[in-house]
């Protein structure tokens, strides 16, 4: 791939603008390409200390903060994966600029200037001023060597990555149809159903196993266990903030007492079993935090749009352990059921194996990029190259999960777009599939980069 993108480095994909490639501001990685401290990462030749990952980190978490503002919350943190999001940041400049090397790119010293001059926080009147340029520097206290040094490299990341955003965008005409059919054909499958409930029968499980199962697992068969919980709430009109009713109560311990200090109304939801709680709490993600408690313990806020609940846990009653009747009750139907869903699963893989696909049943015409089939349920994601079947390939060679049932699906025919409906959005069309595509080559490329091992990444511990 790069010697092709060798040859095409040159001339207007050079001179392209500079596309955005990830969450930057002015300043993103003047702190880097410098030895500082500890190293926590090695790409290629290059090394990451811990100062230039903490900068992109409290950068990125600033972004993030500006989007969701007092949404982002620990939980939310979780679930955006920052560390992962910084880490493969980090990874995909270096990346970029071991390419821009290999593909022999440069910044002129035109090109730079340029840049520079073109910077708005540097000009007076519409017009590049050196010494307010000095002068911003000096305030942030940034050294313009690091400044440009940093920049150049910027600018070097962002031209590589435009040389292999337009070495992806070579498509042809049929390219771009199979795409329109892609999202405005029409397929109608064929399938068969394997369900398990219908091999339950051939299932057996020895008394042996059984009771061997049991020895092992009957600590954990216990009933539910009960919790007595109590919260404050926290919104914009308290007189304190939720982090800083937080340290409070670490030392108050008295929710009560701190509540009716405070003026901050507490709620009592007495006791309560697991399945209750978890259900009206829901949205409060209960789940992440209850288990771990302990009586007496204080909780993080909790976010919910512009309020705040701190809870602590009063009281807990721990479940007891189920009669041995029905833990070996349970045990037996899970088995049964494992087994079953085994069975059905090996019986639609053998199908598939000997192409004899029978059952007679149909989707009917449905859109090649739905993410539901009536009747059946949601396509899961790992599956949804079951549409694209055609005559060509009339087999899906996989047995494909939906809502505990297994199903194989074959071609039985399709709906080409409109013809008269493609010309009038062929043109518009064209542009959509082209921006789609190279963006979806840019991952790919870096993707292929890592995973060949053709540049090796080292994470420490952070």
């Amino acid at each position: 791939m790069l010697k092709f993108m060798r040859k095409h480095a040159t001339g207007y994909m050079v001179k392209a603008m500079f596309g955005l490639i990830i969450v930057v501001f002015i300043f993103w990685g003047v702190g880097s390409f410098r030895d500082r401290e500890r190293v926590v990462a090695e790409i290629g030749p290059y090394k990451v200390d811990a100062t230039e990952y903490q900068e992109a980190y409290n950068k990125t978490l600033e972004f993030y903060r500006m989007i969701y503002r007092e949404k982002l919350d620990e939980n939310l943190l979780k679930e955006l994966k920052l560390k992962e999001k910084v880490k493969d940041e980090i990874v995909n400049r270096y990346v970029l600029l071991i390419t821009a090397d290999e593909l022999g790119l440069s910044v002129t010293d035109k090109e730079f200037l340029e840049h520079i001059q073109g910077i708005d926080a540097f000009k007076r009147e519409g017009k590049f001023d050196e010494k307010l340029y000095i002068a911003v520097l000096q305030r942030s206290n940034i050294d313009p060597k690091k400044f440009e040094a940093a920049e150049r490299n910027n600018m070097l990341i962002q031209k590589a990555a435009n040389v292999i955003r337009d070495n992806g965008t070579f498509f042809s005409e049929a390219d771009i149809w199979a795409g329109y059919v892609k999202e405005k054909g029409m397929v109608n499958l064929s399938y068969a159903i394997f369900d398990p409930s219908t091999f339950r029968g051939k299932v057996e499980v020895s008394e042996k196993e059984l009771f061997d199962l049991y020895e092992k697992e009957k600590g954990s068969h216990r009933s539910e266990s009960a919790y007595h919980l109590k919260y404050l709430v926290i919104d914009e009109k308290s007189p304190v903030k939720d982090d800083a009713a937080y340290m409070d109560l670490l030392k108050e311990k008295e929710i009560d007492r701190y509540g009716k200090q405070k003026g901050l109304n507490v709620v009592d939801l007495g006791m309560m079993k697991e399945s209750e709680a978890m259900k009206r709490l829901k949205n409060l993600k209960i789940g992440d935090w209850l288990r771990g408690l302990k009586k007496g313990d204080i909780t993080l806020p909790v976010r919910e749009g512009g309020t705040s609940y701190i809870f602590q846990l009063i009281d807990v009653q721990e479940g007891k352990p189920l009669d041995k009747g029905v833990v070996l009750a349970t045990i037996k139907e899970r088995l049964i059921e494992e087994r079953s869903k085994n069975l059905a699963k090996l019986a639609a893989e053998d199908a598939i194996g000997r192409k004899s696909i029978s059952g007679g049943k149909e989707t009917g015409f449905i859109t090649r990029n739905t993410r539901s089939i009536r009747g059946i349920g949601d396509v899961p994601k790992e599956n949804a190259d079951l549409l694209t079947l055609s005559k060509k390939k009339p087999l899906y060679e996989r047995p494909v999960e939906i809502a505990g049932r297994f199903y194989v699906f074959s071609f039985k025919d399709e709906r080409f777009p409109d013809t008269k409906e493609w010309q009038k959005e062929k043109e518009s069309y064209t542009r959509y599939f082209t921006a789609k595509n190279r963006e979806e080559f840019f991952s790919s490329f870096l993707t292929e980069m890592r995973a060949k091992g053709k540049i090796k990444i080292s994470w420490q511990e952070i």
